[in-house]
């Protein structure tokens, strides 16, 4: 029986406001409805502590970019399997073009540990960038995100798959 063929890679491009990018990874398609895109990928760095959260080097992020919505999840698991948590960014819908998927990241970030306890970070990042930089109907949007993501994780109903390791993309 012949292999299943590699589900396409796309390449993500996190975003300032201003449309320069901040980072650039790869992740392999595993799903796309007219609503979402689903990713998977490897944390590539070899070790960030951030201080709620470990990051190592092959962690798979199960990555989701839903098109109408001001946030994306991304379901972080170690090597081993364990679930370490969702990591939210709060950021304007996602463009997908060319085998690119683009977001322009607004600064707010919610960490939500496998227990359901959350963090919103960043917040003061947030009022500088409200302050200074985007337009009110985009904070505005950005704030509405944050509140509906937020009521996801208290009706504990985040994006969810099971750890599979061959979901993700070789590292590079």
């Amino acid at each position: 029986m012949p292999d299943a063929p590699a589900s396409p890679a796309l390449r993500v491009l996190k975003q300032r406001y201003d449309g320069s990018t901040v980072f650039a990874w790869t992740g392999r398609l595993l799903e796309q409805t007219p609503n979402h895109v689903l990713l998977a990928g490897l944390f590539n760095a070899l070790h960030r502590d951030l201080g709620y959260v470990v990051l190592e080097r092959g962690d798979l992020f199960l990555e989701w970019y839903y098109f109408g919505r001001w946030y994306n999840v991304f379901q972080i698991y170690g090597q081993e399997g364990q679930l370490k948590g969702w990591y939210c960014n709060i950021g304007m819908p996602p463009v997908l073009r060319d085998g690119e998927l683009a977001y322009v990241d607004l600064a707010l970030d919610v960490f939500v540990h496998p227990d359901g306890r959350h963090l919103v970070l960043d917040e003061d990042e947030f009022a500088e960038l409200k302050r200074t930089t985007l337009r009110p109907d985009d904070a505005a949007r950005a704030e509405h995100g944050l509140a509906e993501l937020l009521a996801l994780v208290a009706a504990q109903r985040l994006p969810s798959r099971l750890y599979c390791p061959e979901l993700a993309p070789p590292l590079s």
